[in-house]
């Protein structure tokens, strides 16, 4: 996938993530209205002149729209009842700062009309809601003119836990970010750790720490 395109759709919705299993009702029309108001704030974070508040809002968005635990324990999968309390708790932090450093890596500064997108429709799926998307990106390296013209189909699954609507997933050509998280952390397990918890847990640490220093070095030339 264009690399460009993943930085511009995981700054949309900052990787959205799976949410807690207990969903209130959402009706297709909030949802909808949600995912407008939502992209526009969004839009408006990235093209503002502003860079020292960047990271402070994309941060609020980012914990207060996306179950972070929850979504740390589905990406461990099967690995997770072999995990002691202490390695939980071990992991879910390393989890959060893991999943807060992946977008601070990629440019945050947009033009204004840079990215536009649609909301198509919104269909309620059970619990959930599936809302249909159409991203369009402009004026950038290595974007197809799929991407600029015709623009790229994106579904964002949403429900509502406890009067907040929150991002269950993102699909881009039926693949999921969050089935995508899992395979990635698969792979440190089994291939690079030999499925051995700690030293993956050393290896996701050393990984977070190393994000974070460039976080660090990028943001003092902001």
């Amino acid at each position: 996938m264009n690399k460009i395109f993943y930085r511009l759709l995981a700054l949309f919705f900052i990787c959205g993530f799976a949410c807690s299993a207990v969903a209130q009702t959402l009706s297709a029309d909030e949802a909808k209205l949600w995912a407008q108001n939502k992209g526009k704030e969004i839009i408006g974070i990235l093209t503002s002149p502003n860079s020292a508040l960047k990271f402070q809002q994309l941060d609020e968005i980012f914990n207060r729209d996306i179950d972070l635990d929850h979504a740390a324990k589905f990406v461990m999968g099967k690995y997770w009842r072999l995990m002691s309390d202490s390695q939980k708790e071990r992991y879910t932090t390393l989890f959060r700062r893991y999943t807060n450093s992946i977008y601070k890596l990629y440019p945050l500064d947009m033009e204004q009309g840079e990215v536009t997108f649609s909301v198509d429709r919104a269909v309620a799926d059970k619990s959930k809601i599936n809302i249909y998307c159409t991203v369009f990106i402009k004026k950038l390296e290595n974007v197809s003119d799929k991407a600029s013209k015709g623009g790229i189909k994106v579904i964002f699954e949403v429900v509502q836990n406890q009067n907040v609507i929150q991002v269950r997933d993102l699909k881009i050509s039926e693949s999921s970010f969050l089935i995508s998280y899992r395979e990635r952390f698969y792979k440190m397990l089994h291939e690079d750790s030999d499925d051995d918890i700690d030293w993956f847990l050393d290896d996701l640490e050393d990984i977070v720490a190393d994000n974070e220093a460039q976080i660090a070095q990028k943001s003092d030339f902001m």
